[in-house]
């Protein structure tokens, strides 16, 4: 069932006080009883580094960064290893696309890092939001000082179906998909489960801006009609779950949906706020069906206001766009 990771990699971006997302990813490890690598991931001495540091040439340089890293990291996993046995890599270059190589070419089915923004306003930056954007197996960026056990895992799903046959199959897949990861996190982690739908009958800045007028009581009713059929849809997902789960574990969960009007780009991150939330899994791109289709708006903004644990997952059959070949990480 998916959900369960075999293969997990753990992404440092430099060597400043990494110790708490490495016992994360031991934490989950050991929960999932994974292989777990440790990479530290560093970008390359810009092309004019020799004029900048003129007592070395810019291959030395690069070379002594790399043998240095290496040795660190070795140092760092002899300690790591007592608690669970890992391996590590280091790689200079391109980080993201070396990361997706990585991923790609070892077959990880999972990436774990710290965010590497400092504010806190905005939580994820550039770096990230390519591996949520690009990378083929799923992402799980966290912050520092929140990496202790989750009390609230919520799953953010999307249940309107009103588009083309083909991309409704996909969207599906990707709800259960959530469904998937949020629940083995949550029993791994003893953890309540939310799930949160979050629609809108009339985009909130077409009304906002007086675009076009409306009828408030056919306006209400519709609503109604829509919160009706996705309780309907998020029935038949929870039935689907439950056909996969060993007899007695969805009752176990206990998971508490919440169906909101509104905006989602703006009521995603507050109903996960509102309710605590530790964790949110949700999928990272916007319209589906095509191989290796860049995050949509309401993904990317609902992740820059998010203040908790990020689980990005791709929809079945995507395919990075990163060129992974000339990329691998040995």
């Amino acid at each position: 069932m998916k959900g369960h990771f075999k293969n997990i990699l753990c992404v440092l971006n430099d060597t400043h006080k990494q110790d708490e997302v490495v016992a994360q990813a031991i934490h989950i490890a050991k929960n999932h009883q994974a292989e777990l690598t440790i990479m530290l991931a560093l970008e390359a001495l810009p092309p004019n580094a020799n004029m900048i540091m003129q007592s070395f040439s810019y291959l030395e340089s690069s070379n002594t960064m790399g043998a240095a890293a290496n040795d660190w990291l070795q140092d760092q996993i002899a300690g790591w290893s007592r608690q669970y046995p890992m391996s590590g890599v280091v790689c200079v270059g391109h980080s993201f696309v070396d990361i997706i190589s990585k991923v790609v070419n070892d077959e990880h089915d999972l990436v774990i890092k710290l965010s590497e923004s400092a504010f806190v306003e905005r939580l994820f930056n550039s770096d990230d939001m390519h591996l949520f954007r690009k990378c083929p197996c799923p992402v799980w960026v966290i912050h520092r000082g929140q990496t202790d056990q989750y009390k609230n895992v919520v799953a953010a799903i999307d249940l309107n179906y009103h588009y083309p046959a083909h991309e409704v199959s996909v969207r599906k897949k990707l709800n259960l998909d959530i469904l998937r990861y949020s629940a083995q996190i949550a029993l791994l982690e003893f953890a309540q489960l939310h799930i949160v739908h979050v629609f809108d009958a009339v985009p909130e800045n077409i009304l906002r801006d007086g675009f076009i007028s409306v009828d408030e009581d056919a306006m209400e009713r519709d609503l109604a009609k829509i919160h009706l059929e996705r309780e309907n849809e998020l029935e038949r997902l929870l039935f689907e779950l439950q056909k996969e789960l060993k007899p007695g574990v969805l009752e176990y969960l206990q998971p508490h949906a919440h169906l909101v009007h509104g905006y989602p780009r703006r009521e995603i991150s507050a109903t996960a706020k509102s309710l605590g939330a530790d964790a949110i899994v949700m999928g990272t791109i916007s319209r589906l069906g095509v191989p290796g289709f860049i995050m949509g708006g309401t993904a990317e903004e609902t992740i820059q206001h998010l203040k908790c644990a990020v689980i990005g997952i791709k929809p079945e059959g995507f395919i990075t766009p990163v060129n992974t070949k000339k990329k691998a990480v040995k």
